[in-house]
């Protein structure tokens, strides 16, 4: 009872509380050390995943392609393909590694895997070496996915982790927009080679982080912030994942939903932050630094939507848990209207400060799901099943990213509509919203049922 007291005292008296992080502070420095680490590594992952789209056709000119149809579908379309297919693949073999070894280990591990492939980007002599090397940098982004957010689920309550999530959500938000105007001013300032030395830029960070976390940081117990009927923590660090978790997660229908939602869903991401540069150069005739500066101001909305979504989504849930969807189900409908006002701007894109702000409320508004289906996602999970959640839950995702591009660059091959394109792989967040109602349906359900599975177990 002592300890438990003094837990509460170190919450009351921590600065955390002011951002609502609070539950972090019982995890003591190197617990909190470690989550500003987990934020850094996020942060420079996301900045490489978009240095191509800002780079488009100077990458194709340094690597033989000069055909805009080639450009479109050798760069916008394959790449992601291959990129993201090895991250699902990799994301789905954490889920179970995790379970052998120490997540703290095997982030690293996926962190140094990623990011040399990045730092050896800039070194391509040609578009197969390019293809292989961006393929790798999956290793990164598919592996970190569900170790990073089982960790996150570790550190913090139910009453917090959508603000954490937000955090995390912020931190790829704002490393997609730095890395897209760092891209941008590189490529414009030197077409033959600014691409390369963007790869170079952004990938050799991480390793530094990477070792302050390796070095100083600390893991917490699996299942650390659940508690059972009678108040004590529960470790499950000694469980495997057998075949029958993973039917135990399909059973659950609020995981259903999010795997639904999430395929349509992340179409137009990865439409979004591949080919959107590229468009504001074309359509609207704009230089590359200020078209990649507009999809900054982009990536500024969605970082505050990640953040300040977390935050309202979390407010609405200590209200009434069902709120927390129904919000997210309808700001993913909403964000169909702005986005679509972006590819058919117009003269309005040549307004200054008003397109600006159509960006940034773009942004926000498609973003605010993100931070939420992730606190989600460890509500309605035990602690021993969150790797494997999370892995499938990005394989779903990623097979959304690679598809959005690779869908409409095979639809550019048959049109020159470039903006109608775009606009159908726009359109795939009406079915992402709707099957929202699923989860809508069964959220406060099925996380009483995972209450009452830790109480038994």
């Amino acid at each position: 009872m002592h300890g438990k007291g003094n837990k509460k005292m170190t919450q009351k008296k921590s600065a955390l509380r002011f951002v609502g992080l609070q539950d972090l502070a019982q995890h003591g420095a190197r617990g909190i050390l470690a989550f500003w680490m987990i934020i850094a590594l996020s942060f420079f992952l996301f900045a490489d995943q978009n240095l191509i789209a800002p780079n488009l056709k100077n990458i194709g000119a340094s690597l033989g392609l000069v055909e805009q149809a080639d450009i479109d579908w050798y760069l916008g379309g394959l790449i992601p393909i291959f990129f993201f297919i090895l991250g699902g693949l990799v994301s789905i073999s954490m889920g179970y590694l995790s379970q052998i070894f120490s997540r703290k280990k095997l982030l690293i591990l996926t962190v140094i895997l990623g990011e040399t492939s990045c730092l050896l980007t800039a070194y391509a002599r040609d578009y197969n070496e390019f293809l292989i090397l961006r393929t790798l940098c999956g290793f990164g982004l598919g592996g970190i996915f569900p170790l990073l957010f089982s960790i996150i689920g570790d550190y913090f309550s139910s009453t917090s982790r959508a603000i954490a999530t937000g955090f995390v959500s912020l931190s790829m938000g704002l490393g997609v927009g730095i890395g897209q105007l760092v891209g941008g001013i590189l490529g414009e300032a030197d077409p033959a080679n600014g691409w390369r030395l963007s790869f170079l830029y952004l990938s050799i960070p991480s390793f530094f982080f990477a070792a302050i976390y390796y070095f100083f940081c600390s893991e917490p117990n699996r299942g650390a912030m659940e508690v059972d009927s009678h108040g004590n923590s529960i470790d499950e660090a000694s469980h495997k994942i057998t075949f029958q978790d993973f039917k135990i997660l399909f059973a659950n229908k609020t995981n259903i939903g999010v795997f639904l939602q999430g395929i349509p869903g992340c179409v137009p991401w990865g439409v979004f932050f591949v080919f959107l540069v590229d468009h504001y150069e074309r359509a609207y005739s704009l230089g590359k630094t200020e078209a990649a500066g507009l999809l900054t101001f982009s990536a500024i909305g969605v970082f505050m939507g990640f953040f300040f979504g977390g935050v309202i989504g979390q407010w609405l849930y200590n209200i009434k848990k069902v709120y927390q969807p129904i919000f997210c189900g309808l700001s993913t409908f909403l964000g169909i209207f702005p986005a679509l006002w972006l590819l058919y701007a117009g003269d309005f894109a040549h307004s200054g400060l008003p397109f600006v702000l159509l960006n940034i409320f773009t942004g926000f508004l498609i973003s605010i799901t993100g931070a939420n289906v992730r606190a989600v996602l460890i509500n309605v999970n035990v602690p021993k099943r969150r790797a494997a959640i999370f892995s499938l839950y990005n394989l779903t995702d990623d097979l959304g990213k690679g598809l959005g591009p690779a869908m409409s660059a095979a639809i550019l091959l048959r049109t020159t509509d470039r903006p109608l394109a775009l606009s159908i792989s726009i359109l795939f967040w009406i079915p992402c919203s709707l099957f929202w109602w699923i989860i809508i349906k069964n959220y406060a359900k099925d996380e009483i049922l995972m209450q009452k599975e830790l109480e038994h177990a």
